[in-house]
């Protein structure tokens, strides 16, 4: 994706020493060296190696221990990392790199300087806790004095049961609030660890809060316009990031179905050559083209003084719908094998079922990105642009 287009040419030379590096480094060999158990998650193991090559970080600022490649960097360590045909790696890392790391960076000093360079070592992981039991049972925080308690449970929580820093989304004064908590106080406990379809690479846990009191100087951020620029920020990066993991995954099952349908025959011609999978086939490979044209549109608006919130969520969905589409199809040509688990399609339509939910599920992009645009509409005084059903929605930004 970032080396066969129109972005090569923006790669420097510290650019592709990451890709070579880490093209050395993600092997499926070694990811089966790093798991606990066949097919089972990361272990600590894992982060420290991944630290020792200098791929921890690789998008923040040198000043702060980074390697300096921006979002740029990020997507080429995805790259490398998307032949081990398991998102799981890809989603912890992302929560790792690319919104722990960026919680801390915009902290405070003191924990910024005790906190980060352990997230960069890989001597401490960290996750984004968000998800609550229900609407009606919120984690929640109140203040004693120079500390805040926490109390609550967190769901489906990525690189729960390894981490050891939590960045946990609270009720502060009935205040959306952001609070760091260490894994190691008490009241913090690993509830459950779940048993997932995709993404094994990479544990999902349930973690629950037992009045757990932290500094008060743990509150990275609450409510008000700052904290939802932030969050903004944060999270459409990690949208982002799974989008050209989606694209990534197409990419790969089209090279994959090509083969195979050329090679399978059926009533005397490949399955390649009857019109309904030439015409099925030709729409997935036009929708390859059409993430990769959204990638590179908002590359650079997402770091921008002004994130591109709604057009993200929108690339999201598109492409994490699209690649499930393909899959599905996939598995629909591959006949009886695609519906036994060896096949490198059903695998593939596990991992975007992770996919689907991590930083936000598709239901969500799709009301982030129409409300987004509504309310851009109505505050410019311009009609309101007719909300694209879903199914359709477009790609770079335009519903």
């Amino acid at each position: 994706m970032v080396t066969d287009t129109v972005l090569a040419a923006r790669l420097t030379p510290a650019h592709h020493d990451l890709a070579r590096v880490a093209g050395e480094l993600f092997t499926p060999e070694r990811l089966a060296g790093w798991r606990d158990g066949p097919d089972g998650p990361l272990t600590p193991r894992a982060w420290r190696d991944i630290a020792a090559a200098g791929l921890l970080g690789v998008a923040l600022p040198t000043a702060l221990g980074g390697r300096g490649l921006g979002l740029l960097g990020s997507l080429l360590l995805g790259e490398a990392m998307a032949p081990l045909a398991d998102a799981g790696v890809l989603l912890g890392m992302h929560v790792h790199n690319d919104v722990a790391a960026y919680w801390l960076a915009d902290a405070a000093p003191e924990l910024r300087d005790r906190y980060l360079p352990r997230l960069l070592d890989g001597t401490l992981v960290a996750c984004q806790c968000d998800t609550d039991p229900s609407a009606e049972e919120p984690t929640t925080a109140r203040r004693e004095g120079d500390e805040v308690v926490v109390r609550g449970s967190k769901r489906y929580v990525v690189n729960g049961a390894i981490a050891g820093l939590c960045f946990v989304t609270v009720r502060l004064d009935d205040t959306p609030t952001l609070v760091l908590v260490e894994k190691d106080r008490p009241g913090v406990r690993v509830g459950t660890v779940y048993d997932k379809l995709g993404t094994r690479s990479v544990d999902s846990a349930r973690i629950d809060f037992a009045d757990v009191r932290v500094p008060a100087a743990h509150v990275l951020s609450r409510g008000g316009v700052a904290q939802l620029l932030r969050w903004n920020r944060v999270m459409t990066r990690m949208r982002y990031l799974i989008a050209a993991d989606a694209y990534l995954i197409q990419r790969r099952l089209l090279d994959h179905i090509g083969r195979h349908t050329t090679r399978r025959r059926l009533g005397g011609r490949a399955l390649s050559a009857w019109p309904v999978n030439a015409h099925a086939l030709a729409a997935a490979r036009a929708d390859l083209e059409l993430m990769a044209a959204g990638l590179v549109d908002l590359l650079d608006r997402v770091d921008g003084p002004a994130p591109a919130v709604p057009e993200v969520a929108e690339l999201k969905w598109f492409c994490v719908e699209r690649a499930t589409a393909l899959a599905t199809l996939c598995c629909d040509l591959e006949g009886g094998a695609g519906y036994m688990w060896g096949s490198p399609s059903l695998r593939d339509l596990a991992q975007l079922r992770g996919l689907r939910m991590a930083g936000g599920s598709q239901t969500t992009m799709l009301t982030l990105a129409n409300h987004s645009f509504a309310c851009r509409a109505e505050l410019a005084g311009t009609p309101r642009p007719a909300a694209a059903p879903v199914g359709t929605a477009s790609v770079a930004g335009h519903v």
